[in-house]
């Protein structure tokens, strides 16, 4: 008789994330005291106390997840980012003494030439440290209590993030499916629940149509807005009744009045506002499509992975978040933390369990210090 097959177990169920914003602000608010009381340097040990808390209040199939990072271990890694870059500052130094010979060029100085090249490395850095930081993190994350990780290097994730996205500037931006994808891959096929590694089964091809849709889209909706500018200028200059001969035009853009600072003002303002409109709606669409994409296309073992996020849900997410960024100067984090952790527990959608008998712990610990390189060339967050 043949064996019976055994159905995968494919329940589907969704994170839970019961934080509560208030909470979240006491600690926050705590933090902030804090830095200013301490220069800045208690805040590697303000951000494990928000991760923790997080953390905490996010579960799935019931059990919360656990951080257990350490600010020491923060601190001690933007310590080594400081270092690094203080050793890279002496070796300008010595080009500038040794090859220079201390005038490169009239108006080029030694700080200068270190800031130029700090801003060269930092783009590569930057990525590096994304990585590198992710890797940190997942390193002190346990659910179940099971450690996760992230394996592979974060230099060749730097050196491939750098080169792609290059390529896609030099390529007017035609190539970003391929680096979504390419650099989405080792991020998710990389990470480790314990003894369970991540499968990420995505192509660029099977995005590329949509994107070139995408794409042309927001070629006309430039030139659409460019026209609106344009005309607008057109129309206000008509309206007041205002013409203008070559030295007048001149003399309006090199010594402009109030006047005409304030009406450009006031068109660009409109402009802008008719762009984001156009273009903001178009790239949210993208970005939907794109985030059920990589989603749906990721698994661990036996558990499968789908979001529904639609484009309104998206626009709505981003643009909120930006305005609470910007009206608060900084101080609604929190809620943009709050907000996005309540739309992760909405809209992810888990098929299935992993089966806890066959996880194992895993034998590396991870790395032992934090994510200098991200505080350091990158906007760490939380």
């Amino acid at each position: 008789m043949a064996a019976a097959t055994t159905e995968p177990d494919l329940t589907p169920s969704r994170p839970r994330y019961d934080g509560r914003l208030s909470e979240l602000y006491v600690i926050y608010m705590r933090h902030l005291v804090l830095m200013l009381l301490t220069l800045g340097w208690s805040r590697f040990w303000g951000r494990t106390r928000i991760r923790r808390y997080l953390w905490s209040h996010f579960a799935i199939l019931g059990d919360r997840f656990e951080y257990r990072g350490r600010g020491i271990e923060l601190m001690v890694g933007f310590v080594l980012a400081l270092l690094m870059l203080a050793g890279w500052g002496g070796l300008m130094y010595l080009v500038w003494i040794y090859v220079f010979h201390e005038r490169p060029f009239a108006s080029f100085g030694l700080f200068d030439i270190f800031s130029l090249s700090v801003a060269l490395i930092g783009f590569p850095l930057a990525f590096v440290g994304h990585y590198a930081g992710l890797r940190y993190r997942l390193s002190r994350t346990r659910w179940r209590g099971i450690r996760c990780g992230l394996a592979g290097s974060a230099w060749r994730y730097g050196a491939s993030a750098t080169f792609l996205t290059f390529a896609n500037a030099i390529c007017f931006q035609l190539l970003t499916p391929v680096v979504s994808v390419n650099l989405a891959r080792p991020r998710i096929a990389n990470t480790r629940f314990g003894s369970l590694p991540f499968v990420f089964g995505g192509s660029a091809g099977d995005i590329y149509g949509r994107y070139v849709g995408y794409y042309f889209l927001n070629v006309i909706a430039w030139l659409v807005a460019a026209g609106i500018f344009f005309a607008a200028i057109g129309g206000a200059v008509g309206g007041l009744g205002i013409s203008f001969t070559e030295e007048e035009l001149g003399e309006l853009f090199t010594r402009p009045s109030l006047r005409t600072i304030l009406v450009v003002a006031a068109i660009a303002i409109g402009v802008y506002i008719v762009f984001s409109l156009l273009i903001l709606s178009l790239r949210c669409w993208w970005q939907a499509y794109l985030f059920r994409y990589l989603v749906s296309h990721s698994r661990a073992g036996n558990v499968l992975f789908a979001t529904a996020i639609s484009t309104r849900q998206m626009w709505g997410f981003l643009v909120l978040n930006y305005l609470i960024i910007m009206l608060t100067l900084g101080l609604g984090w929190p809620w943009v933390m709050h907000r996005t952790l309540r739309l992760i527990a909405a809209e992810l959608w888990l098929y299935g369990a992993p089966d806890g008998a066959s996880i194992r712990q895993p034998t590396d610990l991870g790395p032992r210090y934090g994510e200098g390189l991200l505080d350091m060339f990158d906007v760490s967050g939380v």
